[in-house]
């Protein structure tokens, strides 16, 4: 996964939180075309491995686990990343439940 262009974010945030001191910052970023720094959010143990782009491509969205993005000023860990939180959503989704998909073959 990478961090979207700050023009990007502009798209939504031109008219949503305008007078937030964070989406001002953004909206300077986007006038220069600077990327925005990158923050981890959660941290997965080193025996998982978590793929953005897998998730997009099943049809996830940013919003399913870091909330109401376009709202937010900053992101924080909502959404319950371990192994009962992630089988519960992959469950709920229909989604694989194989353990090499998430995990290294011994």
């Amino acid at each position: 996964m990478t961090i979207v262009r700050p023009s990007t974010c502009m798209q939504c945030h031109a008219s949503v939180q305008t007078d937030s001191p964070s989406i001002q910052q953004l909206a300077e970023r986007a006038k220069t075309d600077q990327p925005l720094p990158w923050v981890r959010v959660y941290q997965v143990p080193s025996f998982v491995q978590f793929s953005h782009a897998a998730h997009l491509k099943a049809g996830g969205s940013c919003q399913e686990c870091h909330g109401p993005v376009i709202e937010r000023d900053q992101l924080f860990p909502e959404t319950d990343l371990t192994m009962t939180g992630c089988m519960d959503c992959h469950t709920t989704r229909g989604a694989s439940l194989e353990c090499d998909l998430c995990h290294d073959a011994l």
